[in-house]
């Protein structure tokens, strides 16, 4: 169990920065559009919006679980922490 464990951080640990930029950059891209007027339109933009935050959200989670945002000066730490700390900066905005 213990493996796989370790497999499984692995794996994340190769896919995550991807996914937190992805997340990152659609998001910012989606919030950037123009809001609609019409009410029904504003409440989905808004839903969205809320929608892509929680998925960044579970993200780091994700990094934190997985213990990918050690406190050392390996680059790949450095840059995964950076990432999150931009992103819970993001989060804190809005």
């Amino acid at each position: 169990m213990a493996q796989i464990e370790e497999d499984m951080r692995l794996h994340i640990s190769e896919a995550l920065p991807a996914a937190l930029i992805t997340a990152m950059e659609s998001y910012q891209f989606f919030l950037e559009r123009e809001i609609p007027d019409e009410a029904k339109e504003f409440k989905a933009h808004h839903e969205a919006c809320k929608v892509a935050i929680a998925h960044i959200e579970l993200l780091i989670k994700l990094a934190q679980w997985a213990d990918l945002i050690k406190d050392d000066d390996q680059e790949d730490h450095k840059f995964l922490r950076m990432m999150i700390e931009n992103a819970n900066a993001e989060i804190q905005k809005r």
